[in-house]
């Protein structure tokens, strides 16, 4: 068989009209068939989903898509023009979007640089052809780097595997969406299974690992030989969370301050400023060696003395502003009496060691004395309005001067105490233990309030504070943040994580109830994308995280303007992670039955989709308005798709292509 007679096997009709994305092919008269006999196998003609080939140069064919067959009558003319008597013959045609190009030795290629003409014959793909356009194969020069990765077969080519780009679909947001039941935990979990199967095999140099934020609690069963330890070691209980089958606590010293005032709702205006005192005061005590605590109080004094510089020269510049004396006189005076408090505790035999004192702190007064010489006055009385929108030259020069002795003095002066003294420089944001039970202690709050302007009025304010710490520490549904110990930081994480030879790691939060959820998720994806921005470059290329947000529209969440703190603090956790996770080796899987509840920002990240049986109208007209024109059509068949078929559509495939 010649070459030309093969072609004239595969050619099922001609061209008859072409506009920018769509194709119309007009069938032969013999092709009555849906299906065709050719050289080694037989192949659709008619099925929507199905492709055509048409040569629009040597060693070069467009490729497109059946979106959509009809039959009609027509009465053709003789060959002289005469309309005789017979019967109308049926017509049959295809419309075809067209969605890229296959040119001999080369992969498939997206997009179309020469169109199709009228009369140009459309051809049946060969074997070869559908590989090249179902199977993604990496450019020659990125073999290295990427490989395929199948996701599952063709429906219409039964045969054929639909391959995808590995780093394409596991290096950047991937969703997964559709209805309940329709397949998307089994493709989710197919997907995983098959990564894992290649790494094991080493087809890829990548080590991907795969953690699983498990809402229903249906993914333990599905890795139980993937886990070392296996599934469900403790029965499950109410309010608990289990990693890899064993139960798992994330203490409430594992928040940062943001995450401490969304979970105890502190307001901003004046319980924020005390809380924050409150939880660092526990994380130094936490820390401090016994004999510290004299050290981190004069250390607490010095940082409230470098706060005060910075007023003080943040007003000696103002050129046009309110009471600026009287601001550099109070930030003057506030700066005496740290100095003096600074001097003081040094000198007391309870000082553990012995530092020298610079003379801007031992001198103070007569360090300022030549500022008030300058012009600045003593003392600021009611309706005094000196100096009030600036200071006069050369008042300000001279107060920078003083300034920056000063600071680098209290600067050296900290960091001694903090290395001399074994002290740690801890913050609010530090995760450092500390039990929970101490947040109700009366003390630590009246220190923390005492350091105020308005002290009786901030404890009036801070008594809501403290009623809400104490019904959030007694009510058991937020136990997994109340109960439960790690030694250390690295233990915790070493839980959280499982083990870094561990490919996967599935964290079940079946029994969370719905408000105690969002806090878990964002501090758990808060946590994994500081630990991976952290991690050497080099570790993040050879062993990239992918996070699996199952059930997402529990807990990411479109802004709305009633939203709880819980969802808006998980929201904002895995927006960031969608948007800057990537170049720190981190990815998302989102999975969802409700994509238009789900964060508008995370789904605009997601490169590739995999979408199954939908049914919502809002649902399908998003896809449409992400998708390029002429793969729009695809998603007409969204609502009728059977459990466990999908189509895949991003830059990961070749072609949205049904799974």
């Amino acid at each position: 068989m010649t070459r030309s007679d093969i072609r004239d096997e595969r050619q099922v009709g001609r061209v008859v009209a072409v506009t920018n994305v769509r194709v119309t092919v007009l069938l032969d008269s013999e092709a009555r068939s849906p299906v065709r006999s050719i050289p080694h196998r037989v192949t659709w003609v008619t099925q929507l989903g199905a492709y055509l080939l048409f040569p629009v140069g040597p060693g070069e064919a467009a490729v497109g898509v059946i979106v959509g067959a009809a039959e009609d009558d027509v009465i053709e003319p003789t060959k002289d023009n005469t309309m005789t008597l017979q019967l109308a013959r049926a017509r049959r045609i295809l419309r075809l979007n067209l969605v890229g190009q296959l040119r001999e030795g080369q992969p498939f290629i997206a997009g179309i640089s020469v169109y199709p003409t009228l009369d140009m014959p459309a051809l049946l793909p060969t074997e070869e052809e559908l590989s090249r356009i179902l199977a993604y194969h990496p450019h020659p020069d990125d073999e290295k780097r990427d490989r395929a990765l199948t996701i599952g077969h063709s429906p219409i080519y039964a045969r054929h595997p639909v391959k995808v780009s590995f780093n394409d679909v596991l290096s950047r947001p991937f969703g997964v969406i559709g209805n309940t039941g329709s397949g998307k935990s089994c493709s989710v979990a197919s997907i995983i299974q098959q990564a894992l199967k290649e790494q094991a095999e080493g087809k890829t140099a990548k080590q991907a690992k795969f953690i699983i934020l498990d809402i229903n609690g249906e993914y333990g069963h599905s890795f139980s030989k993937a886990i070392a330890e296996g599934t469900h070691v403790e029965a499950p209980r109410a309010n608990s969370v289990y990693v890899n089958g064993r139960r798992f606590h994330m203490p409430l010293w594992t928040f940062n301050l943001t995450e401490l005032v969304a979970f105890f709702d502190a307001s901003q205006a004046s319980q924020v400023p005390v809380l924050e005192r409150v939880v660092t005061s526990l994380r130094e005590e936490s820390v401090d060696p016994d004999n510290a605590r004299p050290l981190r109080k004069i250390l607490r004094i010095v940082d409230r003395a470098l706060s005060y510089t910075g007023s003080l020269t943040l007003h000696a510049a103002e050129v046009d502003g309110k009471a600026v004396g009287r601001k550099c006189l109070d930030a003057l005076n506030n700066l005496k009496q740290c100095a003096g408090n600074i001097v003081s505790l040094l000198k007391q035999d309870q000082c553990p060691i012995t530092l020298d004192l610079p003379t801007t702190l031992t001198c103070f007064d007569d360090q300022t004395e030549m500022i008030f010489e300058s012009g600045l006055k003593r003392e600021y009385a009611e309706g005094d309005y000196d100096h009030f929108s600036n200071l006069p030259e050369p008042l300000p020069d001279i107060i920078a001067a003083f300034v920056e002795d000063l600071e680098a003095d209290i600067t050296r002066l900290r960091n001694a105490l903090i290395t001399k003294g074994g002290l740690r420089d801890v913050t609010a944001d530090t995760p450092v233990p500390f039990s929970p039970s101490m947040l109700e202690q009366d003390a630590l709050f009246y220190i923390a309030a005492s350091r105020h302007k308005g002290e009786q009025r901030i404890q009036e304010y801070i008594s809501t504070l403290r009623l809400r710490i104490h019904r959030q520490l007694s009510d058991k549904r937020w136990s997994i943040f109340t109960k439960g110990h790690y030694d250390s930081f690295l233990k915790f994480v070493a839980m959280m994580l499982w083990s870094e030879d561990q490919p996967i790691t599935v964290v079940d939060c079946s029994m969370l109830a719905y408000d105690v959820l969002p806090f878990f998720c964002a501090v758990f994806g808060r946590i994994l994308l500081d630990l991976r921005s952290r991690t050497d470059k080099s570790s993040r290329i050879v062993q990239p995280y992918v996070l699996v947000l199952e059930e997402a529209h529990n807990y990411l969440r479109d802004w709305r303007q009633d939203e709880s703190p819980g969802l808006k603090l998980s929201r904002e956790a895995f927006e960031r992670i969608a948007k800057e996770g990537r170049k720190f080796g981190l990815s998302l899987i989102i999975a969802s039955q409700r994509p238009s509840d789900v964060s508008a920002t995370v789904l605009s990240q997601c490169a590739n989709f995999l979408v199954h049986r939908i049914q919502n109208p809002d649902d399908i007209d998003y896809f449409k308005k992400i998708l390029p024109l002429g793969s729009r059509d695809l998603l007409d068949q969204l609502p009728i798709l059977a459990p466990g078929d999908g189509l895949f559509i991003g830059s990961g495939v070749n072609v949205p292509a049904r799974v």
